[in-house]
Parts: structure tokens; C-alpha cells; sequence
């Protein structure tokens, strides 16, 4: 009687120490899981800092674009695509770039389509600067800011960011 008293008290005893043992590792398991997460996380937060930053300094770049030599080239070609997105000779093209008071923008009404109006803002559109075509009637537009371009671009632009910077 004593005996089985005695093992029964070992088999009670095992089992809980098998069971504790399990226990403990769902627990260890749990925890190395939500550091490895964690880790997961901050690793993604600092990798979007960075992409962050990196957009935000070809911002700064595109909204200074007017100081640049290539300028007038880049202006005409940013018109060229506003025109022909709307597609009728009627447009109404709106120009609008920081620090491009000075430059000879009109000289860009020269390659617009016959009819087609040319109007220089005194801001720069979209905060960066660009380029707006819309119809005489203004119901069909066109937004060829460069805010408006790196919109229509923001996956692919990030995806670029990403494998070019990270190697993903």
C-alpha cells in the first residue's frame, strides 16, 4: 500500500514535471517569438526612416529644379506630356516652379499647339513645382507636377528605393 501510494505519487509527479516542462517551453518559444517581432519591427521602422529621408531629399532636389542647367529641357518635356494627356490644341497650361522668376518661361508657349494658353504661377504647383493642362473648359486636367508624378510612381518608386538601398 505504501508502494502504490509511492508510485502514484511519482506518476503525479512526473506528469507535472512534463507538464511544466512544456509549459515552460510554449513559454521560452512565446517570448523568443515576440522578441524576434520586435526586432522585425524596428528593423522595418528604421528601413522606412531611411526611405523617408531619401524622398524627402529628391524633393528638396526636384523643388530647386528651376537652378538647374537642364531646366528649360526638363520644363518643355513636362508640357510636352501635359498637352498630350489632355489631348486638344485648346489647353490651358498652367507652370508654377520655385525660383523661376527671372527665367524666360514664356519661351515654352512657343512649342504649345496653336490656341493653347500658357499661364506662369507665381508658386510652385503642388509644393515641388510642375505643370497642370486642363481643356478650355477645365473639365479634363492633367496633373504633371512632380508631386503628382511621384504619386502615380509611389509603389514602384518605393519598390526601386527599397532593392537599390536594402538589396530586397
Amino acid at each position: 500500500m505504501v508502494e502504490d501510494a509511492r508510485e502514484k505519487a511519482r506518476k503525479e509527479a512526473d506528469t507535472l514535471l512534463a507538464k511544466a516542462r512544456l509549459d515552460a517551453e510554449a513559454l521560452r518559444r512565446r517570448i523568443l517569438s515576440t522578441k524576434i517581432r520586435t526586432n522585425r519591427l524596428r528593423l522595418l521602422e528604421e528601413k522606412n526612416r531611411i526611405v523617408r529621408s531619401i524622398v524627402s531629399a529628391a524633393e528638396e532636389k526636384l523643388s530647386a529644379i528651376a537652378q538647374s542647367p537642364s531646366f528649360m529641357d526638363t520644363l518643355k518635356m513636362m508640357v510636352g506630356e501635359a498637352v498630350e494627356a489632355i489631348g486638344t490644341d485648346q489647353a490651358v497650361v498652367r507652370v508654377g516652379f520655385e525660383g523661376a522668376k527671372g527665367k524666360d518661361l514664356n519661351t515654352v508657349g512657343s512649342s504649345l499647339p496653336r490656341g493653347a494658353k500658357l499661364v506662369i504661377e507665381d508658386n510652385p504647383i503642388d509644393e515641388l513645382g510642375g505643370v497642370v493642362a486642363t481643356d478650355a473648359n477645365g473639365k479634363v486636367a492633367y496633373n504633371n507636377s512632380f508631386r503628382a508624378r511621384m504619386d502615380r510612381m509611389d509603389s514602384q518608386l518605393l519598390t526601386l528605393i527599397s532593392s537599390t538601398v536594402f538589396g530586397e
